[in-house]
């Protein structure tokens, strides 16, 4: 084709209109510098589809190849074995005199192997207050005051009115999902009677035998508001369709085009940006206002909800540390010195973190820090007399505790440490934190026969002959405790009642 024909079809069409127009083959040929065969074959070309018609989809062209003859007996075998690999059908086809390559028989088997059937997913309309849909989305945003950092957005919406509630958090950990869900219980004002969820674990454990496994902890909290969960089926996320277009408005029109300074300005906008644009538009599929379905109809249909929320504190066993600190979620927060080494009951709401001796006293309460902040919150009534900070006398009553080898062990480490006895009887005691008070005495005893009076004797003798323990916490105990409560009681039948049974058939 000419250099300064545009395109193939400019080509073509200048040599039929100017064909047309009187130009000989000859003259067309040297014009456009082509072959004379060229042009005839253009014009004989043009000319057939004029008198024969065409189609104008381009016409699949048969190929022959090695495996052709031998597509009839491939289809037999895929017929007579579904499931067969393509390594086997070579083989098969070889036996029969097929002498070709291994690639072409894999390419043309999965194609003629027959797919299993999808069954096509059924979209809905839910009955006013029946169904809400909850999901996580991570979005980078790039604050103006804190820099780039990852964020989630919670997102709850109502199956009917498509009335939606979001939220920004910095983590999915349990106490969060269930604490973002009390909030947006308490925006709508009720709950509604079932919920769909993907398969994270904060809700789903595992899938067996086809059936969701729940984590008992969620359970325990949905059921206090008297939801009940539904999972999707695992790769089917197209059922919550619902949950995941809104995501969609909140990139285009919410996170779009604005500028955030930090975490708590993201949150605050949304809750300004709920109020006056997701629930005023107009929604695609209702053609209504969020907001108007909802208090029309979808609001009287939703559960009550109870008189008292659901607890959502995290309650956990620390061991306060020897500084007189008892760290949670990266930041320290102080005790009094008279319960360094002690095993404290924390309990931390979203907001403030309160702590009880081991008679359940309360003893500190402060403000809870952001997670990954590593701030250090100090009360100065909790450092009434720095000089016994580092000292043995806070600390010995806890020591004695330990079991009655410990006076006779702690008089050893005077005697070898008389200066710094404090530091290796703290070192000990926090030991606490992973191996069980009994372990520690026994390493007490252990150590004492052979005059090791050494922190990091007994640390050597614990490694040998003590198994790890974590402290334990909320969220699994409690939950196992109101599973175990739930359940009915399982009585043994007597033997006699199977042989009247099977006498009375």
């Amino acid at each position: 084709m000419p250099r300064y024909i545009t395109s193939k079809e400019a080509f073509l069409n200048q040599i039929v209109t100017m064909n047309a127009d009187g130009w000989s083959i000859r003259t067309l040929a040297r014009h456009f510098e082509v072959s004379r065969n060229m042009v005839r074959r253009i014009l004989r070309s043009h000319q057939a589809k004029r008198d024969e018609g065409h189609d104008i989809l381009p016409k699949k062209l048969e190929r022959t190849s090695k495996l052709t003859p031998f597509m009839p007996l491939m289809k037999s075998f895929i017929e007579e074995f579904p499931d067969i690999t393509g390594v086997r059908m070579v083989e098969k086809l070889k036996d029969g005199g097929y002498d070709g390559g291994k690639t072409i028989v894999t390419d043309h088997l999965r194609v003629m192997r027959p797919k299993p059937k999808r069954e096509p997913v059924v979209r809905f309309e839910t009955e006013p207050g029946v169904q809400g849909q909850m999901d996580w989305s991570p979005y980078t945003i790039p604050f103006v005051k804190t820099g780039k950092s990852v964020v989630l957005c919670f997102s709850y919406i109502l199956g009917f009115s498509r009335r939606q509630y979001i939220d920004f958090t910095t983590n999915r950990k349990f106490h969060t999902l269930i604490r973002r869900h009390q909030d947006a219980f308490s925006y709508f004002s009720g709950a509604p009677r079932t919920c769909l969820y993907d398969n994270e674990k904060t809700v789903v454990l595992r899938w067996e035998a086809g059936q969701p496994l729940y984590n008992p902890a969620f359970i325990a909290f949905i059921t206090h508001y008297q939801c009940r969960p539904i999972a999707c089926k695992p790769g089917r996320p197209e059922t919550k369709g619902k949950i995941e277009a809104p995501f969609q408005y909140i990139e285009h029109n919410f996170l779009n085009a604005r500028k955030f300074q930090d975490i708590e300005d993201i949150r605050n906008c949304a809750k300004w940006w709920l109020e006056n644009k997701s629930d005023v538009h107009i929604h695609d599929t209702t053609n209504r206002m969020p907001i108007e379905l909802f208090m029309e109809q979808e609001k009287r249909s939703l559960l009550t909800l109870p008189p008292h929320p659901y607890d959502s504190s995290e309650v956990a066993l620390r061991v306060c540390r020897t500084d007189g600190f008892l760290e949670h979620d990266t930041n320290l927060y102080s005790v009094p010195y008279e319960y360094v080494a002690d095993i404290l009951t924390m309990k931390a709401t979203e907001h403030e973190i309160f702590i009880y001796s081991p008679d359940l006293d309360l003893i500190a309460h402060h403000e809870r820090q952001p997670i990954g902040s590593g701030a250090q919150i100090e009360l100065p009534e909790h450092r009434k007399s720095k000089k016994i900070r580092y000292g043995l006398e806070p600390v010995r009553q806890s020591f004695l505790q330990l079991g009655p080898c410990a006076e006779q062990f702690l008089n050893g480490l005077k005697d070898k440490y008389p200066n710094n006895c404090g530091f290796h009887a703290r070192y000990i005691l926090e030991f606490k934190s992973r191996y069980h008070a009994e372990d520690i005495h026994e390493a007490l005893i252990h150590a004492t026969r052979y005059y090791a009076f050494d922190g990091k004797a007994i640390e050597n003798i614990l490694k040998v002959n003590a198994k790890t323990r974590p402290l334990e916490s909320t969220g699994k105990i409690q939950a196992q405790k109101i599973l175990q409560n739930a359940l009915p009681e399982i009585k043994q039948r007597q033997l006699s009642e199977y042989a009247d049974l099977l006498s009375e058939g």
